[in-house]
């Protein structure tokens, strides 16, 4: 009999932690709510930063690469050209045949590389253009974007002020709470709650669950009431109290 009240009086305590444990993650949700999406739209904002920040400082470099070679491939057709003067005036003072193919050669070379300078040329400058209006694009999107972080994230940040010591309390209570029930039963609660719109436990009304709505019969009603015992909702597998 002794033992019989003493598991009576277990199960009286810990549907009464789990009541508790349920108003107290009731008004965390509540405080959640407040926020709104703020908290991840923020973050989503400051991801966004970090990838065109990435962006940019990876185009700049493809920028600052393609204008050196732009810079080298000028260079390179310039010299091309002198070459090609200088060979054309050698090939009218040429004395022997052996010279001539040399020089033609030579000369034929030097207009096959200011053909290739031109079009590394060409497409450098449209790679530096296109770079340009794409970093353009994005610096200007960045700025946006900053803008909108700060505006958000100065309003959470007054969010949070508003609410943080309230939140903080709920969550030192809920931590003593937590600690006081077995283990297995908060286990059983935190399963429930993430999967029913974070309600782990629910009270009767009106003969039935009220998470689920699901009728209860009259006998586990009067269990309930008694506090004798843990009954599970059979449909939703919330914890049922009083």
């Amino acid at each position: 009999m002794s033992t019989d009240a003493s598991l009576e009086t277990k199960a009286r305590e810990a549907i009464q932690l789990l009541t508790d444990l349920q108003e107290i993650d009731d008004e965390l949700r509540d405080i959640a709510m407040e926020r709104g999406d703020l908290p991840e739209e923020v973050e989503k904002l400051r991801a966004d930063i970090g990838e065109l920040e990435s962006f940019i400082a990876q185009r700049n470099a493809e920028l600052e690469e393609a204008a050196r070679l732009l810079i080298e491939r000028t260079q390179g057709l310039e010299d091309a050209k002198a070459k090609h003067v200088k060979l054309q005036q050698q090939l009218y003072s040429v004395k022997t045949t052996r010279e001539y193919d040399a020089i033609t050669a030579e000369f034929n070379f030097v207009k096959e590389e200011i053909t290739k300078c031109d079009s590394e040329i060409t497409s450098y400058g449209n790679r530096k253009t296109e770079l340009g209006r794409q970093l353009e694009d994005r610096v200007a999107q960045l700025e946006k974007i900053r803008t909108e972080e700060r505006t958000k994230g100065k309003e959470l940040e007054e969010k949070l002020a508003e609410t943080e010591h309230d939140e903080l309390q709920l969550q030192h209570r809920r931590e003593n709470v937590v600690v006081r029930l077995p283990k297995p039963l908060y286990a059983h609660y935190e399963r429930i709650r993430k999967v029913k719109d974070g309600r782990g436990v629910a009270r009767i009304m009106d003969g039935a669950c009220g998470g689920c709505f699901a009728v209860i019969p009259p006998q586990t009603q009067v269990n309930i009431r008694k506090m004798s015992d843990i009954v599970l909702c059979e449909t939703c597998g919330r914890i049922i109290v009083p």
